[in-house]
């Protein structure tokens, strides 16, 4: 079981660095080709050429001039490749510059792009390959035609792929279009946070939960991170196994986005006289640690993305509120559907009912404070986004059933009225605000 774990979580690890690189399509792309070249020679020597040289559709010649057909367009597609590159670095300095570098992981996730790319370096591998297993006219007089011809409409395929490409870009690069992005991670975040996934779970029907009274008792083992970084995410099916395998209840101290230093504690773990080094081991690589937060797990952190495009987008240099009211609109969206669903369980029980798992949940109140606390100081000169803020505060509100929730929501309207009045706002835009949320205010206290 313990190797078993141990290849999911990194089987977890890779794909999570495999999806947002430029590098894993293009690659397995690299290798479809070499496999084509090969079966396209294979399908050469199969088929007469006499059948192919009346062929409008089939490139015919001698071996030496395929072998030059196929070297000749794998130096164009090389050269050409240097547009595409400049496609490429193109949006992504524009993307850190202007929205901020945590964007850049939407960018690298993008499959048009990856695949645009990869359309390339799988030409360029074709025609090299196909190139180089081309005997001489000694071993096979009849040159490969259909292995040419092949390679001919890979290059027509990666020239269109510009014209996708600048149209994908120009598209992409769009301010609407970014947030858009990334308020759909957030979407997703949002749903994986209270999706019940664990087997055995909390969501899991029970008949009886019982409390681990004396489980708990006595000193638990402090598991410690290994090396510095930021809580990516964390495995807890792997833990749950772990716990209900060796009867331990796993409290878990830090939660996906918090930064941790080596040798900080990241778990305690009772009994603690059960836990071996293995176990040891076993339980600190499922924290997955490193030098940047992802949205993987972390919802505050899919916020922060939006919220630094909106505060960027507020800045003198910039100056967009446009941009900073559609990070509202999208903010809004994620934090309506984290309160329809509800706060998330600290506590995971195993299919026996018995407790195995404590955790501390991102919290409404957290993610309000990610959402409008920077934005809301960036914007106390603009009276459109401070009454657009209130406008989403009234979206949220409708899903936003319990009283702590609308609590929060009512300290955020009274912060936005104060951050009105230390602005440089004229008196008539400042009493609009005022007027908004005082009506917004009796509306949240009249649901009370």
């Amino acid at each position: 079981m313990i190797i078993r774990l141990k290849r999911r979580i990194a089987g977890r690890q890779t794909w999570d660095r495999i999806s947002v690189n430029f590098l894993f399509i293009p690659g397995v792309m690299a290798l479809g080709a070499v496999l084509l070249a090969w079966l396209m020679f294979w399908v050469d020597g199969q088929v007469p050429n006499e059948f192919l040289n009346n062929s409008s559709f089939v490139i015919s010649g001698s071996v030496n001039e395929s072998r030059g057909y196929l070297f000749s367009m794998a130096t164009v597609v090389l050269t050409t490749a240097g547009v595409v590159f400049t496609l490429l670095t193109l949006p992504l300095s524009t993307v850190a510059a202007q929205y901020g570098s945590r964007l850049l992981r939407i960018f690298l996730g993008d499959r048009t792009t990856q695949l645009v790319l990869g359309i390339f370096v799988a030409t360029f591998t074709y025609c090299v390959i196909g190139a180089m297993a081309i005997p001489s006219v000694e071993v096979q007089p009849d040159a490969p035609q259909i292995t040419v011809t092949v390679g001919l409409y890979l290059l027509i395929a990666s020239f269109a792929s510009i014209i996708l490409m600048i149209q994908h870009i120009s598209i992409m690069l769009q301010a609407p279009n970014i947030a858009a992005a990334a308020g759909a991670e957030l979407q997703e975040v949002v749903s994986e946070e209270n999706r019940a996934e664990l087997s055995g779970g909390e969501n899991t029907p029970q008949t009886e939960k019982n409390l681990p009274d004396s489980s708990m008792e006595g000193d638990p083992h402090l598991v410690v991170a290994g090396r510095t970084g930021y809580i990516k995410y964390i495995d807890q099916k792997s833990l749950l196994l772990l716990a209900e395998k060796h009867d331990i209840v796993i409290r878990i101290v830090n939660k996906p986005g918090n930064f941790v230093r080596g040798g900080m504690v990241i778990a305690r773990v009772w009994p603690g006289e059960r836990i071996d080094k293995e176990l040891d081991d076993i339980i600190r690589i499922t924290f997955h640690l490193g030098n940047q937060r992802t949205p993987t797990q972390d919802v505050e952190y899919a916020v922060n993305q939006l919220t630094e495009m909106a505060v960027r987008a507020m800045s003198p240099a910039i100056n967009d509120p446009f941009t900073a009211m559609t990070c509202l609109d999208h903010i809004g969206n994620g934090l309506a559907l984290f309160a329809r669903q509800g706060p998330v369980s600290p506590d995971v029980y195993d299919s026996q009912g018995r407790l195995r798992l404590l955790f501390d949940p991102v919290t409404f109140d957290e993610l309000l404070g990610a959402a409008f606390d920077m934005l809301r100081h960036a914007s106390s000169d603009n009276a459109n986004v401070l009454m657009h803020m209130l406008k989403i505060i009234d979206v949220i509100s409708h899903d936003a059933k319990s009283d702590s929730a609308r609590q929060s929501l009512l300290r955020h309207v009274n912060l936005i009225q104060l951050e009105s009045g230390a602005g440089s706002l004229i008196e008539e835009d400042r009493m609009s605000i005022h007027r908004t949320a005082e009506a917004l205010v009796l509306k949240l206290k009249g649901h009370s």
